[in-house]
């Protein structure tokens, strides 16, 4: 006759708790995995940014060449274009 019966209500608060914890656990695991992402990518990106430099600066000559040729192409057609 002594027996303890459980509350539903603490039943039901205790399970979302968990429910709750296990969420936030999840939750932290995501943050941590986009934040190792966002590492890499951040240091893709340096790496890229830094071969993209050297390749410029060693290549200067033609960067000029080709955006010389551009710009009279782009003129050629602006004028014939407007005619």
């Amino acid at each position: 006759m002594a027996e303890k019966k459980e509350n539903p209500e603490n039943e039901t608060t205790a399970q979302q708790e968990a429910e709750l914890e296990e969420k936030i656990s999840a939750y932290k695991k995501l943050l941590d995995r986009l934040k190792r992402e966002r590492e890499h990518v951040e240091k893709e990106l340096s790496n890229d940014y830094r071969n993209a430099r050297r390749y410029v600066r060693s290549h200067a000559e033609e960067g000029v060449l080709l955006s010389f040729v551009g710009g009279v192409a782009l003129g050629f057609l602006i004028g014939k274009l407007t005619k």
